[in-house]
């Protein structure tokens, strides 16, 4: 992505919090601006702690108790979303950006003989996919928004 449409992709989403914020009478602060360049810098899925050791190594001044209101708040507006890919970790959520992105699966590979430790996290996006979802919503007649589908596994042995 060029660095033009970043700067207008952060300026949209920057946009959208700050109306969010005003919609639900929150406070305005710089520190949720910061946290949502940081999370909108990245290129991968992330947890609190890899979020909050980020912003330190960055040398920004914020606790982690506020990236963990923070995270809250996006979540809410629609920003980021959240994952639980079973990993064995202290803060046991992933989130991932999710303003400009497309819906999308995951598939979820363990190290071997790890127990549930990640190795790899590979995103894809099959139209059947999408066809079963239409599927679905023709049967019980509803609209679905969103959707989550998860595959784990291990490599298989060459």
């Amino acid at each position: 992505m060029d660095l033009i449409h970043k700067e207008n992709n952060i300026t949209q989403i920057k946009s959208v919090l700050r109306q969010y914020l005003l919609e639900n009478n929150l406070r305005n602060t710089p520190e949720r601006y910061t946290i949502l360049e940081e999370i909108y810098g990245m290129d991968h899925h992330f947890n609190v702690d890899d979020l909050y050791l980020v912003m330190m190594q960055k040398k920004y001044h914020v606790s982690k108790a506020t990236i963990y209101n923070t995270i809250e708040i996006f979540l809410d507006a629609g920003l980021i979303r959240r994952h639980q890919f079973g990993e064995k970790t202290l803060s046991s959520s992933s989130y991932e950006k999710s303003y400009f992105d497309k819906q999308h699966d995951h598939l979820v590979i363990y190290k071997k003989d790890s127990g549930k430790e990640i190795a790899e996290i590979i995103e894809f996006c099959d139209p059947r996919i999408q066809g079963i979802k239409r599927s679905i919503e023709e049967a019980f007649g509803v609209n679905i928004d969103s959707h989550s589908l998860y595959f784990y596994g291990t490599k298989k042995e060459e």
